[in-house]
C-alpha cells in the first residue's frame, strides 16, 4: 500500500514538472540551445572524462547565424587561449560569433575561445587579432563564426592516431551533424617535432599531414588550408621541418602559405616560444590577408 502511494505520489510530482517545464524549454528557441547545450556537454564529458577547456555558459547561448563564414583554428598551444595580453582588444561587433563544438551553440565571440585549449586568466586567442584586422583592414562585414579545436604538445602522429585522433575524428563528426562548414582552416603546428631527425622521420610527418589534411578536404569542397611555417620552441630553427612543410603546401592545390613564424623573435614571445601581443598582431593580419583574399 506504501509503495502505491509513493508512486503515486511520485507520478503526480513528474506530471507537474513536465506540465510547468515543458512550456518553459519549447517556447523559446535560447531555452531549447540550453537544453541541448546541457545534453552535449553531458555526452561529451562521459565521452572524454576529466578534460578540462573553456566552454561557452548557458547566459551567452544564441542561434548560430544562418549564413556566415567559418574559420578553424587548429594545432598546438600558439592556436590555443594562450596568447598573452597587455591590453584586451576592443571586438564589440554585432556579427562576429563563437561556435562552441563540445556543446554545438553560438555566442557573441569573446575570449577565452570555446573549444581551443589554453591558459585561464589573463591569456587570448590570436582569433581575436583575425578579428581586428578583418575588420580594421578590409572593413569585412560578413557574418563570421569563429571555432577552435588545439592541443599543446602534439605532433602530427598524434592526430592521425591513438586518443586524440579519435576526439579530432569526433570533432569533425560533431561538425557534420550541426551542419558547420568550414570555410577556412588555420594550421599551427610543428613546435614539437623533432628537429634533426633522419628522412624517414619527415617523410612520415609529410604522410601524416596529407592524411589530416585530406579529412577537411574531403568533408567540403569549399574548404581552403592555411598553413604556417613552425619548428621553434624554444629551439633553434629546423631547416628540414620547414622544408617538410612547404613540400606539403606546394602539393596541393588547396593549402595555402599564410606565414613563417619561425620568423618571429624573441621580442614576439614572452617564453621562446609562445606570442605575446606583438606577435599575435603580425599573425593576425596574415590570417586576415588570407582570409580576405579568398573571400573576395
Amino acid at each position: 500500500m506504501h509503495y502505491e502511494k509513493l508512486m503515486k505520489k511520485s507520478s503526480l510530482l513528474i506530471f507537474i514538472f513536465i506540465l510547468i517545464v515543458t512550456p518553459f524549454v519549447f517556447t523559446s528557441k535560447i531555452n531549447r540551445l540550453r537544453l541541448i547545450s546541457l545534453q552535449n556537454r553531458s555526452n561529451y564529458d562521459k565521452k572524454f572524462p576529466k578534460e578540462s577547456y573553456f566552454s561557452t555558459s548557458l547566459k551567452q547561448i544564441i542561434p548560430c547565424p544562418k549564413e556566415s563564414i567559418n574559420v578553424a583554428y587548429f594545432g598546438q598551444s600558439n592556436h590555443g587561449n594562450i596568447i598573452e595580453r597587455e591590453k584586451i582588444l576592443d571586438l564589440s561587433y554585432e556579427n562576429v560569433f563563437t561556435y562552441d563544438w563540445r556543446l554545438g551553440v553560438c555566442s557573441k565571440y569573446k575570449e577565452p575561445l570555446a573549444g581551443a585549449d589554453g591558459r585561464a586568466g589573463r591569456f587570448g586567442h590570436v582569433a581575436s587579432d583575425t578579428i581586428y584586422f578583418l575588420k580594421k583592414n578590409y572593413n569585412f562585414s560578413e557574418n563570421i563564426v569563429f571555432l577552435g579545436f588545439s592541443k599543446g604538445g602534439t605532433r602530427s602522429q598524434d592526430w592521425v592516431s591513438g586518443t586524440f585522433a579519435s576526439k579530432f575524428d569526433f570533432f569533425l563528426k560533431k561538425l557534420k551533424k550541426d551542419d558547420i562548414v568550414i570555410d577556412y582552416v588555420l594550421w599551427h603546428q610543428g613546435e614539437s617535432e623533432i628537429k634533426d631527425a633522419n628522412r624517414i622521420y619527415y617523410q612520415n610527418y609529410i604522410n601524416d599531414m596529407q592524411l589530416i589534411f585530406q579529412k577537411f578536404l574531403t568533408i567540403s569542397k569549399k574548404t581552403k588550408i592555411g598553413m604556417a611555417l613552425v619548428s621553434i620552441c624554444k629551439s633553434e630553427k629546423s631547416k628540414s621541418l620547414i622544408n617538410s612543410q612547404r613540400s606539403i603546401i606546394q602539393s596541393n592545390d588547396r593549402v595555402f602559405f599564410t606565414l613563417n613564424t619561425d620568423n618571429l623573435g624573441s621580442s614576439y614571445r614572452y617564453d621562446g616560444c609562445h606570442f605575446n601581443s606583438l606577435g599575435a598582431s603580425v599573425i593576425g593580419a596574415k590570417y586576415a590577408e588570407f582570409i580576405n583574399k579568398f573571400y573576395k
